[in-house]
């Protein structure tokens, strides 16, 4: 506390300045949620400050948000890449500053292998590169829960995405921080050579901040578990370093204010080295306070010292508000500090230690579902143990290793004959209770109203904790919240079809009213042609993974009843694999032969260690539900022949009728019109047939059905031509209504139970068009 002023309803008002600047300007009346605070503390200093933190942070911060620059114009940059940047195949791309201190995401396609070797020896961050290039249009997000390149150039406060096919030249930085940068790579690759394998991802980590090394399998354990925190280099692995420092040095006999001054010094170069997330320097800045305060050259609360280290990033770096690192960092700080009345009355280690967890999972929930969709039910229960044991013994283990492998090699590497096992049984153990089930809670990204209950109901716990009220009749506070967030999406009484942009290739979200079932009908996938090269990502795109189950869990869908794969081209289920292991499936439906084909093994595989049934379906098979009814109208009986052996389903529902169709071919469509050219399609939406090929989508095929509306899925720019100019002719000729993925995202038709229906895209997230029943 600085007199009676305190920083902390000082720094609240900045945060939702933060937030308005970049709109909308509305967010500001947020700040009259403090009104009930400044009435009970009845002083008038703090609140004048607020109002002028507000506003003139508000404007501050106006005038300095970036603007994307404007595509297509060529120009030249200087620019030096930070730490993360990253070679990937023919690329080199990541965030830089130019010299005239913007950010700009830039990438670099290499000349040649021979260059991308030159640079994967150098460390890129220490040299000045002269760039020719253009800005780029940044891509449509796939859907309203996938990577959005928009955002993520928010979020780091870029002003576009600079890319370059030649390179003019490079010149090597000077400077401190290109000094504590080039130290920084040096102690990674020191790591990686002294280290065994199985420890040098984690120890990178834990010491330098570097996750980039961390394999995605590994790193979905932690998820599950919801310790990966432990490898954000956090103010509990600052405050142990901290402490360890200083204690070494009190037993060395140096002066205790020589010791806090040194570490106010070195503090910042650590968090630099340590690379700089928003979780090391809001640990270095709150540690710098603690130790000027222990100094006494002036005095402060911890809540106060922790709101003006976020204040004084949000007004230096404004983007940060959006990190979810940030965001997460600040809540969890905060919602302990205000804790500790509570964890005081426990003298138990194991109670303090549940306490901690409880209290900072509950604090962060609504974030974590806003930015994953899913939280970890198992880490109330895990983190008691993974935390004393990251605390006290593999973080100082790593400590001491990185010392003994620059000292006395010899001696770190009977250590290492030691400690690797015994890490190695850990992981085991850790990867044994990562394969339990039901450990995450999937509701999904819940909504406005939802958000901002999960919000009051954890200030409610927290305030009835604090008050003395029973855990068990205070967790009810923060339990309600949460069964209204699950209950949501079972209340929506639509019918929901989403066609999601998986580029080229097919992928269907079919929920039912009330969510009496979800269907997915393919899964996209990518075709790859010839054999990997220099020019090869180290990671293939996973359409599955990175499209199809976001979506999925951003919606709340923990079970898809039916996935149903048309047939066995890459691009309509390579994708299958992903889903199926990070979403339950009912049962697989295929088109019969396709199971023998090679692209089916994964799916095969996975499907029988997993104990799912796979059913061959034809021509007839069909099922219903209370609004809905579906229908198999191919394949017939008989050999697997490819695109012409689709799986066909048509679903009818209270208004429209649809027809998914898969590749089916020419041949396929005339077999259709033959069996069904009489039935009353009723107001069809159609799914197109190979992406606008002109091996489907004949002449008789669309006259025949005269669909309301035709959903074309296809890639952006594909190499095929899709969709091809006749087959547009054909719907142009009939003045038929078309939508395409690669112009607007995906495309979700929701059908009330009045029969009308809403098309949503994602190209802008709002209504693109409503229709009400027969017209």
């Amino acid at each position: 506390m600085i007199g009676e002023v305190r920083l902390i309803y000082i720094c609240m008002p900045v945060a939702v300045s933060a937030f308005a600047a970049y709109g909308p300007a509305q967010i500001l009346f947020l700040n009259l949620f403090l009104i009930p605070i400044f009435l009970r503390r009845k002083e008038a200093v703090t609140p004048i400050l607020a109002i002028v933190a507000a506003v003139f942070s508000y404007f501050f911060i106006s005038m300095h948000i970036p603007g994307l620059k404007e595509s297509g114009q060529p120009t030249t940059l200087n620019l030096t890449w930070t730490d993360q940047v990253k070679i990937d195949g023919g690329k080199m791309k990541g965030f830089a500053k130019t010299d005239s201190g913007e950010v700009v995401y830039a990438l670099l396609k290499f000349e040649n292998e021979a260059q991308k070797l030159q640079f994967q020896n150098l460390h890129i961050p220490t040299y000045r590169f002269t760039l020719e290039g253009a800005f780029q249009d940044l891509p449509t997000p796939a859907h309203k829960y996938s990577f959005s390149m928009g955002r993520y150039l928010k979020m780091n406060g870029a002003v576009g995405m600079f890319e370059s096919d030649r390179l003019i030249g490079y010149e090597i930085n000077s400077g401190v921080q290109t000094i504590l940068s080039r130290h920084r790579w040096r102690v990674k690759h020191h790591i990686q050579a002294a280290f065994p394998e199985s420890l040098a991802t984690e120890a990178q980590a834990l010491l330098i901040g570097d996750r980039s090394s961390m394999d995605e399998e590994v790193a979905a354990r932690y998820r599950t578990l919801g310790i990966t925190h432990l490898f954000a280099i956090s103010g509990l692995h600052v405050g142990l370093l901290t402490f360890l420092f200083r204690s070494l040095l009190i037993r060395l006999s140096i002066r205790v204010e020589t010791i806090d001054n040194l570490l106010i010094t070195l503090l910042p170069i650590y968090a630099v080295m340590a690379g700089g997330a928003p979780s090391v320097w809001r640990a270095v800045s709150v540690t710098i306070l603690i130790l000027l305060t222990a100094t006494g050259r002036f005095r402060m609360r911890m809540d106060d010292a922790l709101a003006m280290s976020a204040a004084g990033f949000i007004l230096w770096q404004p983007f940060v508000v959006f990190q979810p690192g940030f965001q997460l960092s600040y809540l969890a700080a905060f919602s302990l500090i205000y804790s500790t009345r509570i964890l005081s009355r426990h003298a138990s280690a194991y109670k303090v230690s549940f306490l901690v967890t409880a209290i900072t999972q509950l604090a962060l929930y609504p974030v974590l579902l806003f930015h994953f969709y899913e939280l970890s039910l198992s880490s109330f229960i895990v983190n008691l143990f993974y935390v004393p044991l990251y605390s006290f013994i593999i973080l100082p283990m790593n400590i001491l290793l990185l010392i003994l492998t620059y000292l006395t090699p010899s001696i770190a590497d009977i250590i290492f004959l030691i400690y690797s096992p015994l890490r190695g049984w850990v992981e085991a153990f850790t990867e044994h209770l990562a394969s339990l089930p039901y450990q995450v809670w999937v509701p999904g990204r819940p909504g406005t109203v939802s958000s901002a209950l999960a919000v009051a109901g954890t200030l409610m716990f927290l305030i009835a904790l604090e008050r003395g009220l029973k855990a068990l009749h205070a967790v009810l506070f923060g339990i309600v919240p949460a069964i209204f967030i699950h209950i949501v999406p079972y209340a929506d009484s639509s019918l929901r079809v989403t066609y999601l942009d998986v580029g080229q290739g097919d992928s269907i979200v079919i929920e039912l009213p009330h969510r009496r079932g979800v269907y997915v009908i393919d899964t996209g996938g990518t075709i790859n042609f010839g054999e990997p090269n220099w020019r090869t990502p180290e990671k293939a795109f996973e359409v599955g993974r990175s499209i199809v189950v976001p979506f999925l869990k951003g919606r709340g869908i923990t079970k898809i009843d039916k996935l149903m794969l048309t047939h066995a081209d890459s691009d309509h289920m390579e994708g299958a694999d992903e889903v199926l292991e990070e979403i339950r499936v009912g049962e697989i439906h295929i088109t019969p032969g396709s199971e023998k084909e090679k692209t089916m093994e994964d799916v095969m595989r996975l499907a029988s260690e997993k104990g799912i049934p796979i059913f061959a379906m034809t021509e007839g098979a069909a099922w219903s539900d209370k609004s809905s009814e579906f229908y198999y109208m191919a394949p017939s009986k008989g050999a697997y022949k490819g695109n012409d052996s689709s799986l066909v389903l048509f679903m009818t529902t209270e208004g429209p009728t649809f027809l998914f169709t898969g590749d089916l071919e020419v041949e396929g469509e005339r077999r259709l019109i033959r069996r069904y050219g009489d039935l009353p399609w009723k107001n069809l939406i159609l799914k197109a047939g190979h992406h606008g090929s002109h091996t489907s989508s004949s002449d008789e095929f669309i006259r025949a059905l005269q669909p309301e509306l035709t959903i074309f899925s296809y890639g952006k720019d594909n190499r095929y031509g899709h969709p091809h100019a006749e087959v547009v002719a054909t719907f142009k000729k009939y003045g038929l209504k078309t939508m395409a993925t690669a112009k607007h995202g995906s495309i979700t038709i929701s059908v009330r139970s009045d029969g009308s229906y809403t098309i949503l895209t994602s190209e802008n997230e709002k209504t693109a068009l409503s229709i009400p029943l027969g017209e």
